[in-house]
């Protein structure tokens, strides 16, 4: 697999996904804007994530992601890993009611 994906920056990453993916010129803005966010995350990947002003960068990486998305270039539904989630019990007709209308139901039959 490490041949597969060799080590390499987020530029270079995207350039290979590009290169293996059939877009359409009708693409070319949101290539050239995750071009600029995977240089900008190369860029500050080494410091940390922080930026040339000292604060946190929290919002490239997630950006990116989502041009990446709306390219194709990614997994919508990852697999789901371990055991599936117990089915929830389907609630009794009693119990749909919301915890409002059943006191309003009692406090008629008290004063009602």
């Amino acid at each position: 697999m490490a041949a597969k994906f060799p080590k390499s920056s987020v530029a270079e990453a995207l350039e290979r996904s590009l290169k293996n993916t059939d877009l359409k010129a009708v693409n070319s803005a949101v290539v050239a804007a995750a071009r600029v966010l995977a240089a900008r995350i190369d860029s500050i990947c080494e410091t940390g994530f922080i930026d040339e002003h000292g604060k946190l960068d929290n919002v490239s990486l997630p950006t990116f992601l989502k041009y990446c998305q709306s390219l194709g270039l990614t997994v919508d539904a990852p697999a789901k890993v371990g055991r599936p989630a117990k089915a929830k019990p389907e609630p009794k007709a009693e119990e749909s009611k919301s915890g409002k209308v059943i006191a309003m139901d009692e406090f008629m039959k008290r004063f009602g």
